[in-house]
């Protein structure tokens, strides 16, 4: 009895093939998932540029937090350190009673989310605990990425809207009628982690372009995990996603801060309340 089957080439052929369309396809699929992951992160954005507005409408329109000066210092005091709580919540909590929804601080498509985690921090701390955060304790500053663990955070906020960096003076972040184009000045955006000596991976509520851009391991370019891009909360509440410009000179160096604030005041998109300040 004669029996058919494939001859050794046949069977080589069909494999070459579908290696062929896997990698055709595999890429366009992983497009597909990162474009879906991209979405929902905006959707994050979006829900917490909304809860930002409705905190603001309650505190005589004054958005949450996003520096550091105007949370870990004394109250009334622009001494500002990890030891010490103002008694004011930044932003990632600050607006938790307006959405009553921690999932919308996390990025999908961000695997360290860690930023609101920093060893030791007492001011970190002190937040957790006065916001009810679930799993949150006294003592929880001193385990390494902690707090990490109850309060993953995807984005971070703009700390040039605190007067403590902008040349306007104080501590605390400025009034929305100080911010002189709202809705082109950013109130926050995606960010990554940066993992210390310590082992610690984070760590804070507050970004600018370009900080920590000196490697490909910084935050700043961690945090553009959407095809090339980021999403973006402007001071008016809206969010939308850009694509960032190129972070790398063209002798190959990596821009300063002041480099891609410029970079991105030409897109239309500022740093300072002020609008337009690094670039002439």
């Amino acid at each position: 009895m004669s029996r058919k089957a494939f001859t050794l080439i046949e069977l080589l052929v069909v494999i070459a093939i579908i290696a062929i369309l896997a990698a055709i396809l595999f890429p366009v699929f992983a497009q597909a998932r990162e474009q879906a992951r991209k979405t929902n992160c905006l959707s994050n954005t979006k829900q917490i540029g909304l809860a930002a507005m409705m905190y603001a409408q309650d505190y005589d329109e004054i958005l949450p937090e996003t520096g550091y000066t105007g949370v870990c210092s004394r109250p009334g005091v622009c001494e500002f350190n990890d030891g010490a709580w103002s008694g004011v919540l930044s932003w990632p909590l600050a607006i938790i009673p307006y959405k009553k929804n921690f999932q919308i601080l996390v990025c999908p498509s961000d695997s360290g989310r860690g930023g609101f985690n920093k060893t030791g921090a007492l001011c970190y701390e002190a937040q957790l605990l006065a916001a009810n955060v679930p799993g949150a304790y006294p003592g929880i500053k001193d385990v390494v990425n902690g707090m990490r663990s109850v309060l993953p955070l995807s984005y971070a906020g703009n700390y040039y809207l605190n007067s403590g960096y902008n040349g306007m003076g104080g501590c605390r972040i400025v009034p929305m009628a100080s911010i002189q184009f709202p809705a082109q000045t950013f109130y926050l955006t995606d960010t990554g982690s940066k993992t210390l000596s310590d082992g610690t991976v984070g760590y804070g509520w507050y970004i600018a372009p370009g900080y920590d851009n000196g490697s490909l391991t910084g935050r700043w370019p961690q945090g553009q995990r959407h095809m090339g891009g980021r999403n973006w909360v402007f001071a008016d509440g809206h969010a939308k996603y850009y694509r960032d410009p190129n972070p790398v000179n063209p002798d190959g160096t990596r821009k300063s801060q002041n480099q891609v604030i410029c970079d991105y005041e030409q897109m239309g998109i500022y740093t300072y309340p002020q609008g337009r300040v690094v670039c002439p």
